[in-house]
């Protein structure tokens, strides 16, 4: 705050200067807590005095951008995965980033390339860690970036593991846009590429993003198989052509593997599509306790 004398001498404190829409939204979300975490439109704008039409606004842009989810069924929200992610960058960088260093130092190591963790943010994934080639001409990734999930070997792991209702609801949403040379736009398209990317085990691309930039990559399960991030390699074209594509793959695939099995998967790598929902594997693993 800025602080002025006033006429008679005493010292007055003028208020900073804000964004009045974007303190409404902030206080919309500072409803959502752990003894009350879903609301409805109409609860929240009961709740805050504010118009339905406004509260139904706000949500959707947070729906947008990861930080709300909405039950297709009950049409109330809750806190989305993107503050999953942002809080964990607040603690001075995600524990799945710490993990991962290791094994993406080993990655760039074994292929000379910059090697890269995506996450899941919402419609889009952030890179939350990475480690660059040494050679002079390389691919710049940049901590914290946000990217498209059906664009680029980096990504398009993460999107071809998710539920089918959430690729379907992807491929409606804004962020299904053409993001370079050869993006993918086609929904029948990608969805074919979606499936042969869960046959092979990995994700290949070239120029789907940035020109002559090539990438492979591998998705990374969290303990209870849902997808979570990918690991790639990325890198000039001319460069990885010379590379065996086995040699690529393997080393990718090695890294998300392992990465799977450090937050808990036990089960077979990559994990079984579509994922169980957790529900049925409590209920499953309930049936099997003697």
């Amino acid at each position: 705050m800025v602080a002025a004398a006033g006429p008679g001498g005493e010292v007055r404190v003028a208020p900073r200067a804000t964004v009045q829409s974007l303190g409404r939204a902030l206080r919309l979300l500072q409803h959502f807590s752990a003894s009350t975490p879903e609301w409805s439109v109409g609860e929240l704008a009961a709740a805050t005095g504010l118009p339905k039409g406004t509260v139904s606004k706000i949500l959707a842009t947070f729906q947008e951008h990861g930080y709300l989810l909405q039950d297709p069924v009950t049409r109330r929200y809750r806190l989305g995965p993107a503050f999953l992610v942002a809080g964990r960058i607040a603690e001075s960088g995600l524990d799945i980033a710490r993990l991962a260093l290791p094994l993406l130092q080993r990655v760039t190591a074994a292929s000379g390339e910059t090697s890269v963790l995506m996450l899941r943010a919402g419609w889009r994934s952030v890179c939350a860690a990475k480690v660059d080639s040494p050679h002079p001409v390389r691919m710049a990734a940049e901590v914290g970036r946000f990217a498209s999930l059906h664009s680029g070997a980096s990504n398009k792991p993460i999107l071809a593991y998710l539920p089918e209702e959430d690729i379907d609801a992807y491929l409606r949403s804004p962020y299904f846009v053409r993001r370079g040379p050869r993006t993918i736009t086609d929904r029948q398209h990608l969805l074919a590429n979606l499936a042969e990317i869960r046959r092979r085990g990995y994700a290949e691309s070239d120029s789907e993003v940035e020109v002559d930039i090539q990438a492979f990559g591998a998705a990374v399960f969290d303990a209870l198989g849902y997808v979570t991030g990918a690991i790639s390699i990325v890198g000039p074209r001319q460069r990885l052509a010379q590379r065996p594509v086995d040699e690529m793959v393997s080393a990718v695939q090695a890294a998300a593997r392992e990465l799977s099995q450090l937050l808990g998967w036990r089960g077979p790598w990559p994990a079984p599509w579509p994922p169980t929902p957790p529900g049925r594997q409590i209920q499953a693993a309930s049936a099997r306790t003697p």
